[in-house]
């Protein structure tokens, strides 16, 4: 049994292995494509299993997608091998990870109050974050790819000439490692260095390599699709992907995706803010890409436009709403409290900001009282309200 005690654990080397990792998850460098085939070759030796005939890099995950739907014999690509590669070698030692992560790791910094850690932890946290939404939003455009008509029927008329299945079900995650799952090895490497864990995780030492140098990879037996790195990963102070004036997230072979706070939207939201008009906002259904819209254009200039109708008004600000509605039924709205800094610029002025609220709200100082997670009569009891 593997001794976890606060007595026993490096803590110390613990935020260099998570700093390390998390510029790698996070990094848009040309992949190191000689020691990612080499974590290859290895992770496939770790598992039984001989190396892939042919490693084949890609620009970018969709490109992996591609290759997935064109048509090839089975002696040249053989079946999806991502359970032994990936998938069990990291479930032999996921519950121990996990708790002790948890439980000693997390648990053992707060006890210490160590900032420098605690920074470390944050910060990898976030780069997981980051990694699970870009596995999000490159599955869904996969998804989308390998779902059409017309590849269906491709494969279709395929399988009964005798190839084998070789799309996921229309799920990239489920035949792909990618970044989320290489992501979450880094506490794995310091179980092993730092602790000596040797025997239970020495089958990782190649998805290490492969999660330090490239972004996605696809193994088969005799072809294993490897990808590069994103050219471009933007994202805003709470690790959201998001960037106001250009795509979030673009790698090599030219795909890339527009997000806002978190949000994928279409390309003209962010490259053409000025076609965002109140017409534009009202024939938006998706009431998510509708608040993105008020937002890219600004709360203030929507409310300019004098179709926003002023709720109420008291010492807290100013309750705005917006209703949208089809055949006389409401299906959507936009509620805000407008409220003015109470500390003044260098200038002397006072900014004014516009705070999203529930429609259900009533009063200004009803909703700026939400905001605060209190009621109107908690915070109209306060003696210093901002």
């Amino acid at each position: 049994m593997l001794d976890t005690s606060l007595a026993v654990v490096p803590l110390d080397a613990l935020s260099d292995y998570l700093d390390r990792w998390g510029a790698a998850n996070m990094s848009t460098q040309p992949a190191d494509r000689e020691t990612a085939e080499e974590g290859v070759r290895l992770a496939y030796a770790a598992v039984g299993l001989a190396a892939p005939r042919r490693i084949v890099w890609c620009g970018g995950p969709l490109e992996i997608a591609k290759h997935l739907t064109t048509p090839t014999s089975a002696d040249a690509i053989g079946r999806n091998v991502k359970a032994e590669v990936f998938d069990q070698v990291r479930d032999r030692v996921g519950t121990f990870a996990e708790v002790f992560w948890k439980e000693v790791v997390v648990g053992a910094t707060q006890l210490t109050g160590d900032r420098k850690i605690s920074a470390a932890i944050d910060g990898y946290e976030r780069c997981r974050a980051v990694s699970a939404a870009v596995n999000r939003i490159v599955c869904i455009a996969a998804g989308e790819h390998l779902s059409s008509v017309r590849v269906r029927a491709r494969h279709a008329a395929l399988r009964l000439r005798g190839l084998p299945r070789l799309l996921p079900r229309w799920n990239l995650d489920e035949v792909a490692v990618g970044p989320h799952d290489l992501a979450s090895l880094g506490v794995y490497e310091y179980l092993h260095d730092a602790l000596d864990w040797q025997e239970p995780i020495k089958s990782m030492g190649g998805l290490w390599k492969i999660a330090k140098s490239a972004a996605w990879i696809v193994p088969h037996e005799h072809i294993c699709w490897i990808s590069e790195r994103p050219e471009l990963l933007r994202t805003d102070a709470r690790a959201r992907l998001h960037c106001p004036d250009g795509p979030a997230l673009r790698y090599p072979d030219g795909w890339c995706v527009h997000v806002w706070k978190g949000v994928q939207v279409p390309s003209w939201m962010i490259e053409h803010p000025e076609w965002i008009t109140p017409a534009a906002i009202a024939d938006t259904f998706d009431p998510v890409q509708r608040n993105c819209m008020i937002e890219i254009m600004t709360p203030e200039r929507f409310v300019k436009t004098g179709l926003v109708s002023r709720v109420s008004q008291d010492e807290a600000g100013v309750l705005w709403r917006k209703l949208w509605s089809f055949r006389g039924v409401t299906i959507g709205s936009w509620t805000a409290v407008e409220v003015t800094n109470g500390t003044a610029e260098v200038d002397g002025s006072f900014k004014r900001y516009f705070l999203r609220v529930p429609s259900a709200m009533r009063t200004p100082r009803e909703a700026v009282a939400w905001t605060y997670g209190l009621t109107d009569e908690q915070y109209a009891g306060l003696d210093l309200r901002t």
